[in-house]
């Protein structure tokens, strides 16, 4: 790799977190990068030696994706044949590997693998992939000659069927030797008495120093590639889709079939086409900050909002359903609606936004007039006075998560890691393994002999004499194995999975100065009740004074604090209006004795 009686040179930097890094250069070419004690190639040493490190193939057009700083993701890696748990069986988590181009095997990226090949087989091919250290095009390349890659041919060439381009020929243009990449004095604007190159605007030295940058960029940001850089590596790389014409017929037929479905499913609520029902959702929306948002009501729920606020302006006989927009969660929805400067969202608590300001200046909003069909008798603002609007509470249901203990059982019913399956669900998984591989005792319905599978899932490492189990400690075994989770539905909305197990709304009296008594309610908003809606409530209902603030603990939402032990008004008024099970309620024991 270095040549006998060659100087090589050896450039020590500081980033911008503070770090040393080394740069190691050979006739004023960086060869070798040293970050955090692991050494890394560069592209340049790379086009000499391919096999150095292990090669991942993408497509052309995501070069321009991996130039702005985004990590190579699974859908975008080049897999030859079928995907098999051996494909990527030489790859593990951490290990470093080289990025090409289908067409030049010239590798074009630097990186260290984010899974091991046996999980990307398990993730289908999906999340990211591979982190990118170091990439054509950015200053660490600047620092030496800017020399093009060469042109190294690739046995990995898709053939007909497997990848096309626009004129489907099945040939593609691809990085090659016919690149023009600019010099350093073109892409790098230099002081005119610095005696070195720099690297993300670093002026190197035996003991140089980066600033002006924010000290929190992580050290890899270093090696970014400037615009100037990017763009003329862009401009130079004269690439195309190679996209598959049966892919492509297959999912614009896939894609069709779905919309046509949406669309027979909107007809039969009264509505014609997904525009339609983003329009509906817009009007709605509207409607709800001109005549029913009020001041007071801030910060509200999102939930809350949709529920209580947008839901009433929906015109009879249809039904405002946002799964059937195209925003399909109610989080884009808004922060659509954000954008455009209606209103402010924030995550006030862990995992549940709010809406903390209405901009009521903006334009569209002073021009809107509520039709004359959505006009409420009633404003549904939560500040109202007389009885509270009927609620509607969450359905929340118990699941198990996959874990990777699992999943070698589980694996061949469709499930993959981080799949939520209900109580039943699990032990349909379990039962049917046990017949499929006759595995119930001949003698004793109610024992199941443990296959290597099952006793690796279940059985502990002393427990290795154990040949079989009862049902029941079979399910309880192989249940504690997996991960809780809750699904949380609320109407209207898409069910929303959250680790562990469902907090309760918590309840408990506390003594104050002079001995005076309050109540604290926490949680509510896991239930999708709105504090300051409820604190009203309560206010109102037992005549006594209330405030909400937020809890200590950063997102762990708000606390509602009330006058004296009012914890029989607050048990009726969860269960009877807000249909909360009391299974979900915590502190009811503290409630006064009745005479």
């Amino acid at each position: 790799m270095i040549p006998k009686k060659e100087e090589m040179t050896v450039t020590k930097i500081f980033t911008h977190a503070g770090d040393s890094a080394f740069i190691y250069s050979v006739q004023k070419n960086p060869l070798f990068f040293e970050v955090e004690k692991i050494i890394y190639p560069t592209v340049y040493l790379l086009w000499r030696y391919t096999d150095l490190l292990p090669l991942i193939f993408t497509w052309p057009p995501v070069f321009s994706k991996l130039t702005k700083g985004a990590d190579l993701m699974l859908p975008g890696v080049f897999v030859r044949g079928q995907l098999t748990p051996s494909t990527f069986s030489h790859l593990q988590k951490g290990d470093l590997c080289a990025i090409s181009l289908l067409g030049n095997k010239a590798p074009v990226a630097v990186g260290k693998m984010l899974l091991s090949g046996s999980d990307m087989f398990d993730s289908g091919m999906k999340g990211k992939g591979v982190q990118c250290v170091h990439i054509l095009g950015d200053e660490l390349w600047a620092f030496g000659d800017n020399s093009k890659p060469p042109d190294l041919g690739d046995d990995f060439m898709p053939d007909k069927n497997e990848g096309t381009d626009s004129t489907g020929n099945g040939e593609s243009e691809v990085l090659g030797a016919d690149l023009d990449l600019k010099g350093p004095t073109e892409t790098l604007d230099q002081p005119e008495d610095a005696s070195l190159p720099s690297i993300g605007g670093m002026n190197l030295g035996e003991s140089g120093s980066a600033t002006g940058q924010d000290p929190n960029t992580s050290h890899y940001d270093d090696f970014t590639s400037s615009n100037e850089n990017q763009s003329t590596v862009e401009k130079n790389l004269n690439i195309v889709n190679i996209q598959s014409e049966q892919q492509s017929s297959i999912s614009g037929d896939s894609a069709s079939v779905k919309v046509q479905e949406e669309e027979m499913s909107l007809q039969e609520n009264g509505i014609s086409t997904i525009d339609q029902m983003d329009e509906l959702l817009y009007t709605c929306f509207l409607c709800a900050l001109k005549n029913s948002v009020k001041k007071l009501d801030l910060p509200l729920l999102t939930s809350t909002f949709f529920r209580s606020f947008m839901s009433p302006y929906c015109p009879s006989g249809k039904i405002l359903d946002i799964k059937k927009s195209r925003y399909k969660k109610l989080s884009k929805f808004l922060q659509s609606m954000e954008k455009k400067g209606f209103i402010k969202v924030k995550e006030l608590s862990k995992g549940v936004d709010s809406i903390v300001e209405v901009d009521r200046s903006h334009p569209e909003l002073k021009e809107f007039k509520v039709p004359d069909d959505r006009k409420l008798e009633e404003t549904v603002s939560s500040t109202m006075e007389g009885p509270m609007k009927e609620f509607q509470p969450p359905t929340i249901t118990e699941k198990f998560g996959v874990t990777t203990a699992i999943l070698p059982l589980v694996k061949a019913f469709g499930y993959s890691k981080g799949s939520a399956l209900s109580s039943s669900e699990v032990r349909s998984c379990i039962t049917d393994y046990v017949k499929a591989n006759s595995l119930q005792m001949d003698d004793s319905e109610s024992q199941v002999l443990l296959d290597p599978v099952l006793a690796d899932i279940v059985l502990n490492k002393e427990e290795g004499d154990i040949t079989t189990l009862k049902w029941e400690q079979l399910f309880s075994r192989f249940t504690s194995k997996m991960q809780t989770v809750h699904e949380i539905t609320f109407p209207g909305l898409p069910p929303v999975l959250k680790k562990g197990k469902v907090e309760p709304i918590k309840i408990d009296v506390v003594q104050r100065a002079s001995n005076k008594k309050i109540t604290l309610v926490e949680n509510l908003e896991t239930y999708g009740i709105d504090p300051e809606e409820f604190a009203h409530t309560v206010q109102i209902g037992v005549a006594c004074s209330t405030s909400v603030s937020p809890l200590p603990q950063k997102n762990k939402g708000f606390q509602v604090m009330i006058q004296g032990n009012q914890i029989n008004f607050i048990a009726d008024l969860l269960t009877s209006q807000y249909k909360i099970a009391r299974k979900c309620i915590t502190g009811l024991e503290k409630a006064p004795k009745k005479r």
